[in-house]
């Protein structure tokens, strides 16, 4: 590997360890996990309310039998919910625990899906990629979805919040709005114009613009959130 590039590598993981084992009893659940070895932030979250029944009772019980603390719980929703937790994580029972011994990177979050782990990660050399494929490899039946070579200012855009990950989801209407009320000092201290200015000036109704820049700033505090919460609660664990 030169030393300008980095291995950027996506896996499928299948095996038993408690994550992927929790997403088999609930397949049609989509869980998220950030994870820094010292405290997990887990969201969960469904198309329908139904498919969300019994997880929070099941969760809690795997937690115990991991011998892991459940930090908070909030439920955003009836289909969405966060659990915050100081993880047990060690090599024998997480996967971001060998990625980072076979000294690579993790890229968060962590997806199940339907008892299926997709993690993705960073290594700088051939020897650290082989030695985490082949620590991963010790438990599970591992496919690579992808495998590429990145510059390391790529991959330095990994390591932080993903721009594409806060983002993606936006509309075009919503970023617009979101980019004019920046541009307009509208989040200036103090505020440097209205709403209503920005809407006039961008010939729309107030009641239509604002919506648009309401479900951008959801959206994007929405992919914020998790990022923000490890980052607080694992300050106060320090602390």
């Amino acid at each position: 590997m030169g030393a300008h590039g980095v291995f950027d590598v996506s896996l499928k993981l299948e095996h038993s360890l408690p994550f992927s084992n929790l997403s088999k009893l609930f397949p049609l659940v989509g869980i998220q996990r950030w994870c820094n070895l010292q405290v997990d932030i887990l969201e969960f979250e469904s198309t329908r309310e139904e498919d969300m029944e019994g997880l929070e009772p099941a969760l809690r019980k795997m937690l115990k039998e991991l011998g892991a603390r459940l930090i908070r719980f909030n439920r955003y929703s009836p289909k969405n919910f966060e659990a915050v937790v100081a993880c047990r994580c060690a090599v024998d029972n997480s996967t971001v625990a060998r990625i980072e011994w076979a000294e690579c990177i993790p890229v968060m979050p962590v997806e199940y899906r339907g008892g299926t782990e997709y993690c993705r990660f960073l290594a700088f050399t051939k020897e650290t990629l082989e030695r985490a494929i082949s620590s991963l490899s010790k438990f599970a039946r591992l496919e690579i979805v992808s495998k590429s070579v990145v510059t390391r200012e790529s991959a330095r855009g990994a390591i932080t919040v993903p721009v594409d990950e806060l983002l993606s989801s936006l509309t075009e209407k919503q970023l617009a709005a979101f980019i004019s009320a920046m541009q307009l000092g509208y989040y200036g201290m103090p505020k440097e114009t209205t709403i209503e200015e920005i809407a006039s000036r961008q010939g729309m109704k107030r009641s239509t613009y604002e919506e648009h820049l309401r479900k951008a700033e959801l959206k994007i505090l929405r992919a914020v959130r998790p990022y923000a919460r490890l980052a607080y609660v694992t300050s106060k664990k320090d602390g």
